[in-house]
């Protein structure tokens, strides 16, 4: 691919939509891919008019999900991911009781000796039009969490709830949240939820990809305007490190475009 290409270019636009067949036809999945499959240790018990979610820490489907994510970022030490159920349940709680930024739904129950947890159940949606018209509401949303010291470390689409009760968002998965934060786990966050979104786009409309820079740029622009963290970020963006992982996780150019506006602390 020639260094000129933009998201707009016919070149990228293929490029993208083959990556994505091949994946899914091959059955290939990347880190992000393999961050969605925690459903399988959640279910939705209803009581009547209410609603509750039960989570098992301890369910297989769970343990082998954040094994292999640990192994696979091992050589890399891109983000301090926790295995053993126990630790993740005490993640997800004391998470749950102390952020800030995001909206958390209510602890009802802590069970330590089964490692599992039930929780409320959050109504909202995270459609990609919805989140697209609050980009710049999620990365003030962000921001505010990075800024209490909080990484959240799996922020993908699928645990960003909006709720129009309240008019609040929510993240509904903690269990791998750290704090205090290193600025490498915040850029982690800011990657994996762009790169979430921006497969989450594809799959509705694989030409969207054509204004996807500028609304990378709408999210990274609201996130550093409001950071505390800048200087370390950019430091940290300039790293090999975190230009490997963000080459690895976005295409090119939005790799560039990701690093250049954390290195700059402007888009």
């Amino acid at each position: 691919m020639s260094k000129g290409d933009s998201p707009g270019h016919p070149t990228l636009l293929i490029y993208v939509a083959v990556r994505v067949v091949y994946y899914r036809s091959r059955g290939l999945r990347n880190i992000v891919d393999s961050l969605r499959e925690v459903h399988l240790q959640v279910r939705v018990v209803e009581l009547g008019d209410v609603k509750v979610v039960v989570k098992e820490y301890g369910r297989e489907p769970g343990i082998l999900k954040w094994a292999f994510i640990k192994a696979s970022t091992i050589p890399l030490q891109v983000y301090p991911f926790e295995v053993k159920p126990l630790n993740r349940l005490e993640r997800e709680v004391r998470a749950f009781r102390k952020l800030r930024g995001f909206s958390t739904p209510r602890v009802i129950l802590v069970d330590y000796r089964d490692a599992l947890i039930a929780r409320e159940f959050v109504e909202g949606t995270n459609d990609v039009e919805v989140v697209r018209k609050q980009l710049d509401r999620l990365g003030e949303v962000f921001s505010e969490t990075h800024n209490y010291g909080y990484s959240l470390g799996d922020t993908k689409l699928d645990n960003i709830v909006y709720s129009e009760r309240g008019d609040k968002w929510y993240v509904i998965d903690c269990e791998q949240a750290v704090s205090p934060a290193r600025p490498q786990a915040m850029i982690w966050d800011l990657l994996v939820f762009i790169t979430s979104y921006l497969f989450a786009t594809l799959e509705k409309n694989v030409f969207a990809l054509a204004g996807f820079r500028e609304q990378m740029s709408v999210f990274l622009r609201s996130y550093l305007e409001r950071s505390e963290n800048r200087a370390e970020i950019a430091r940290s963006a300039g790293t090999y490190l975190v230009k490997l992982v963000s080459s690895l996780m976005l295409p090119y150019p939005l790799s560039r475009t990701f690093i250049e506006a954390l290195r700059s602390g402007s888009t």
